[in-house]
């Protein structure tokens, strides 16, 4: 189980801090904070040169959290809110990634909850230093996460309709 959580922990790790450090930097794709400001903007986040700099910190700092197994609850708490914000925002093409719906965020969703719901494994700093697990923290982690991820949702100033986006003008 060590390995598999390590596994799951460092995919996590390479996904998120690669959204992340877009956002920050601009490293995969050139995009960097302008790309991200208009994609928030876009999105109805105000203020989005803001919104577009916390998600990118909130991304990288989950994604190493999570996958160096340090505060490990934070980090699961980080990542479910940001997750669940971008599945909110995905929710109304329904489920399919084709159509710009939610099914790869709901995926790594998954992913963070299991490592919160497990615990980050022996394989980890939490591990190592001792770091005491109570059986409620993980799941504590992922509600507070779920709730904070709706609360940001909920203050867009307008949702964005992709159906009409796609359309031929």
């Amino acid at each position: 189980m060590n390995a598999g959580l390590l596994v799951l922990r460092l995919v996590i790790l390479v996904i998120m801090g690669m959204h992340g450090t877009q956002k920050l930097f601009g490293w995969w794709d050139g995009g960097g904070p302008a790309e991200a400001e208009r994609f928030f903007a876009s999105q109805g986040f105000r203020p989005p040169r803001r919104m577009g700099l916390v998600a990118g910190i909130t991304q990288t700092a989950g994604a190493l959290l999570i996958g160096a197994g340090f505060a490990s609850v934070l980090g699961v708490a980080i990542l479910a809110g940001v997750l669940t914000t971008v599945i909110a925002l995905h929710l109304p093409n329904g489920l399919d990634g084709r159509k710009q719906g939610f099914e790869y965020e709901l995926m790594i969703l998954a992913g963070v909850v299991a490592i919160g719901l497990a615990g980050p494994g022996q394989w980890s700093v939490d591990h190592w230093l001792a770091v005491p697990d109570p059986a409620w923290s993980g799941t504590t982690a992922v509600v507070v996460g779920i709730v904070a991820g709706l609360a940001v949702s909920a203050t867009r100033a307008r949702p964005f309709d992709f159906r009409r986006a796609r359309q031929p003008r």
